[in-house]
């Protein structure tokens, strides 16, 4: 249902009389709420009329036309596309009403992205690879299955001959996500440009404990007599039973935490911070730890805008061009270049869903007047 607040939002896009921040909030609802299909159905309606009316026989074609939004009301409604750049304008395009024009090409170049392999390195040092749409047994060094891959998820047994915790490391490169289900239920999603080391099996340790390298979301299994703690750089995040996301990539400036479910709590394990209280997060709340200044923050957030990656959804509030560029490498696994170090200063706000790396390009030339090269498969801006 498209709420008054909502339709007033919508009804101010399309006069061109939204500020900012209502383009932020009209872009979080479509995106990040899900309601994409019930804007379409909205701005379909509205057009659709104001054409009529504006159009010769505007009695006939209003009959037909509120004939057939009847008749569609209920069928699903294509979405060609959507593309957001907030501060400057939004851009959105849906195929119903507009054939979309195939992205200009800059350069002589064609962006065509190595296809790397998710892979894990066993216990005993093997490294086996994994296939997105694949099944597949891992076996320890005595045969037994320690774990069973179907299709983007890995799944442990528990199952584990060796005396001592072993413990397995999970990468995903650039462009591809992945799913692991640990030994004691917990579900852990992988991020592109992700490493996390885990043990094959829980059983005679008192602390479940995985180290991570880049961004993943946790649904944690709750063992009162054995917390959970995840080891991002010098920052342990304990927990019992939860949902969080941690993002901690080797290029960021600190680590963050947002606590979608229950509750955490961060630890400095840096020698001289490991003597602090410990930071407790509530559900909504973001922690960071700044890297630099050996300091925790938090702040309220919307999570949704945290978790968006699952959805396959980039989202950005007030960040630079340079984290921007940085994440759109990750997902797209591409190589991009700046050659305007101004420009990786400015701060934007962005929210892409389905679009290719050549569209969101293409959104960000025509927004904000950005100009790029294509060669040797490298995206270079100027």
């Amino acid at each position: 249902m498209v709420t008054p607040e909502v339709e007033k939002l919508i009804l101010n896009y399309l006069s061109s009389n939204a500020t900012a921040q209502e383009l932020d909030d009209l872009s979080d609802w479509i995106l990040v709420e899900g309601n994409d299909k019930l804007f379409e159905e909205y701005v379909q309606l509205h057009l659709e009329i104001i054409t009529a009316m504006n159009g010769p026989d505007t009695d006939r074609i209003k009959k037909s036309l509120l004939k057939k939004i009847e008749k569609d009301r209920s069928k699903r409604i294509f979405w060609h596309s959507m593309k957001y750049a907030a501060l400057i304008l939004v851009l959105i395009g849906i195929g119903y009403f507009y054939q979309q024009v195939p992205p200009e090409k800059d350069g002589c170049g064609r962006l065509m992205p190595s296809d790397e392999t998710i892979s894990i390195m066993l216990e005993n040092g093997r490294m086996e690879t994994l296939e997105l749409q694949g099944s597949k047994k891992l076996m320890d060094t005595e045969g037994n299955v320690i774990a069973v891959q179907d299709n983007s998820t890995l799944r442990y047994t528990g199952v584990s001959s060796s005396a001592k915790i072993a413990y397995n490391t999970l990468n995903v490169p650039y462009g591809k996500r992945f799913d692991i289900a640990l030994a004691d239920g917990t579900r852990i999603f992988l991020n592109s440009g992700t490493s996390l080391r885990f043990p094959v099996s829980f059983k005679d340790v008192d602390i479940r404990k995985v180290y991570l390298t880049g961004e993943a979301y946790f649904n944690v299994s709750k063992d009162m007599e054995h917390p959970f703690v995840v080891s991002a750089d010098k920052m342990d995040i304990a927990v019992l039973g939860t949902q969080f996301n941690v993002s901690h990539y080797p290029e960021d400036t600190s680590v963050n935490t947002v606590l979608v479910e229950g509750s955490v709590a961060l630890h400095l394990n840096n020698g001289v911070g490991s003597s602090l209280e410990p930071t407790v997060l509530e559900p909504g709340l973001k922690g960071e730890w700044c890297v630099e200044c050996s300091e925790i923050s938090v702040e309220n957030v919307d999570t949704r805008l945290y978790t968006a990656w699952l959805q396959g959804k980039l989202v950005f509030r007030n960040k630079s061009f340079m984290q921007i560029r940085e994440a759109l490498q990750r997902k797209y696994n591409v190589s991009i270049t700046n050659t305007n170090s101004r420009l990786d200063e400015q701060l934007y706000d962005a929210t892409f869903d389905i679009e290719t790396i050549e569209e969101v390009l293409e959104s960000f030339k025509r927004s904000f007047d950005i100009n790029y090269t294509i060669v040797d498969n490298k995206i270079i801006i100027q």
